[in-house]
């Protein structure tokens, strides 16, 4: 595991591994490093090494379970993982909460001018309440593209703020179990993007999502509409969403991933300012950290008494190739 997380939950761990398994951390993911060629178990996230978790999974002859911090697995995916038999559980849900806030909040800030008003502040400034004009959440249609536990907590949300609330996801369901006004299939997303305000990719990457938000699918776009991405970088194609919010058919982009992160000091999306950029840190709150460590520890437990197969969380990594 990484520094970071050693230094915060260690007690809570070796609590639960009762002196059956010695923590360390990943330092550098070399794989001369006895800590890394020996481990049984991995938690992946927050790691200090550059390389792609996967490389370094590939010199742990030993592995046998690996828990994803994050809920996406696009660092971790491999065929020599899946081949291995390698269980592999990650924090899908874990982070939702703090994720669905974020974009609530974010939105907020878009519809209300909040920049505009923030900056008459520290100029000292009194305005008129006509100088920006100012919108609102209610009644708008967002649209969610990945329909999982952070999308389905984020329509429950935004219904209550009395949205309405369509998404696309990949395997069918009954409307009448889901918060949600209309559910559509993958091949189904250009209607949702001709219909929604807000539209927010909430999908994990793998190859069938990869570069999914291009030039074409970005013309469909309600004109006006604000583009939220909470997922990965790589599913929007950057030099297009660039293109869109240049030419004004949108009117924001917010970003919490980028392509390449750090987001490069010369891109273009810095001085937008139809964009708010942060650096992915839409999950990252001390509680979200929390409930992904306290599933890991639900985990551990089943695994160090013998039953993987019962881990919360649990996920076929072919379908993240």
């Amino acid at each position: 595991m990484s520094r970071r997380l050693a230094e915060k939950f260690r007690a809570q761990i070796e609590k639960v591994a009762l002196g059956q398994l010695r923590l360390v951390p990943i330092r550098s993911g070399d794989p001369s490093d006895p800590d890394v060629t020996n481990a049984e178990i991995a938690i992946n996230g927050d790691f200090d090494g550059p390389k792609p978790f996967r490389e370094i999974a590939a010199t742990m002859p030993r592995l046998k379970w690996i828990h994803s911090a994050s809920a996406g697995l696009n660092d971790i995916a491999s065929r020599d993982l899946v081949e291995r038999g390698v269980w592999v559980t990650n924090s899908a849900g874990v982070y939702a909460p703090s994720m669905v806030e974020y974009v609530l909040a974010m939105l907020v800030i878009a519809e209300r001018n909040l920049p505009g008003w923030l900056a008459a502040q520290r100029e000292r400034r009194w305005l008129p309440w006509t100088a920006f004009p100012d919108g609102e959440l209610y009644r708008k249609r967002m649209g969610i593209i990945g329909y999982g536990a952070t999308g389905r907590y984020l329509a429950q949300a935004a219904r209550a703020l009395g949205m309405e609330v369509w998404a696309c996801r990949r395997t069918p369901a009954l409307i009448g179990t889901e918060p949600l006004d209309r559910l559509l299939t993958a091949f189904e997303i250009p209607t949702l993007l001709e219909a929604c305000d807000y539209v927010v990719v909430a999908a994990s990457l793998n190859s069938t999502t990869r570069g999914l938000i291009s030039t074409d699918e970005l013309r469909r776009m309600k004109p006006g509409a604000i583009l939220v991405n909470i997922a990965r970088g790589k599913i929007v194609d950057e030099a297009a969403l660039i293109s869109a919010l240049r030419d004004g058919r949108l009117r924001a982009a917010i970003l919490d991933v980028t392509s390449v992160e750090p987001l490069p000091a010369d891109s273009p999306l810095w001085d937008m300012p139809n964009v708010f950029i942060t650096p992915h840190i839409s999950g990252n709150t001390r509680g979200g950290y929390q409930r992904t460590v306290d599933l890991f520890c639900a985990n551990l437990r089943l695994y160090l008494a013998g039953q993987p197969e019962r881990m919360g969380n649990l996920v076929d990594l072919r379908s993240h190739l």
